[in-house]
């Protein structure tokens, strides 16, 4: 056999002298010489690489599965905190809901309770503020804020019965009863309930017994706030009818404080005042917040 020293070609004719493919002389060539096949392809490195094969799947798919499981394991803590903070939203709301409630119903049952068993008519005791152990007093004003009958000779309490021939309507939790004349608060008033300035509508109060009334007060106007007291109208003269059949004329002065006026000695089971004049607000409506009575037995 001979090769061809330039490209590699054996050829098996020993009688060739020259390479067929590019001329060049040739040489003998033994079977010794050529490299033996299996260095060509190592028949122990695929095995090698195929052994080692199924293990690294298998770690790295447990590698996944841990890492989703910390995943999982994180997400779970920001799901419960949105779970919760939904269920504390819902329950604000609903104890907000429950509150206001309460509340209007407390204010209702408040309403029901100074209206009694009619609109118009309500009963107030109204115990003397200045004496309690039987002393005399000229003035019962209690404050800015409060005037009360009193008793000029005993602290026995007088019961009083207020109605009047009209009532303005209630206006959510505020109402304008009779009774809100003798309750002792300048934040609530009688307001009369027809049209215009209401001339000729009255305010009446009985009493448990016979009474002799020698001071009346005043607080004309819905003293609520001097806004409020400026807006409605305010008393400008009242007639006031006793239950001996005599009467008496009171003009008030236009300001927002308390009026005293001394009407003698008469003696009464009840008194009616009925407006004569106002003086006129942007509200056409006429209020009175109080009354009192200085009176003996």
């Amino acid at each position: 056999m001979k090769r061809c020293p330039k490209c590699n070609r054996r050829y098996d004719d020993d009688s060739l002298r020259f390479c067929l493919e590019d001329g060049s002389p040739l040489s003998a060539s033994t079977r010794d010489s050529e490299p033996p096949p299996t260095e060509i392809l190592p028949p122990r490195v695929a095995p090698t690489l195929k052994s080692s094969g199924p293990t690294v799947p298998s770690y790295l798919s447990g590698s996944d599965v841990r890492s989703d499981q910390r995943e999982a394991r994180a997400s779970n803590p920001v799901l419960t905190a949105g779970v919760i903070a939904i269920v504390l939203l819902l329950l604000a709301l609903v104890g907000i809901a429950a509150y206001f409630v309460l509340r209007h119903t407390n204010v209702n049952e408040s309403a029901e309770a100074r209206r009694g068993s009619s609109p118009t008519v309500r009963e107030g005791v109204t115990p003397s503020a200045n004496n309690q152990t039987g002393q005399s007093s000229s003035e019962p004003v209690r404050g800015a804020d409060e005037i009360s009958s009193s008793n000029t000779q005993t602290s026995t309490p007088l019961r009083i019965t207020a109605s009047a021939s009209s009532v303005r309507l209630a206006v959510q939790s505020n109402t304008y009863y009779a009774a809100n004349a003798i309750d002792g608060k300048r934040s609530t008033a009688w307001i009369e309930g027809v049209d215009g300035a209401g001339i000729g509508e009255w305010i009446r109060f009985d009493f448990d017994r016979e009474i002799v009334i020698h001071r009346i007060l005043f607080q004309p106007g819905y003293f609520k706030s001097p806004q409020i007291w400026a807006e409605n109208n305010r008393l400008a003269a009242v007639t006031a009818y006793f239950s001996d059949g005599s009467s008496h004329d009171i003009s008030f002065e236009d300001r927002m404080e308390s009026q005293k006026f001394d009407v003698g000695a008469k003696r009464t089971k009840w008194v009616r005042f009925v407006i004569k004049s106002v003086y006129y607000g942007t509200d056409p409506d006429t209020a009175l917040s109080e009354v009192a009575f200085e009176w003996e037995p």
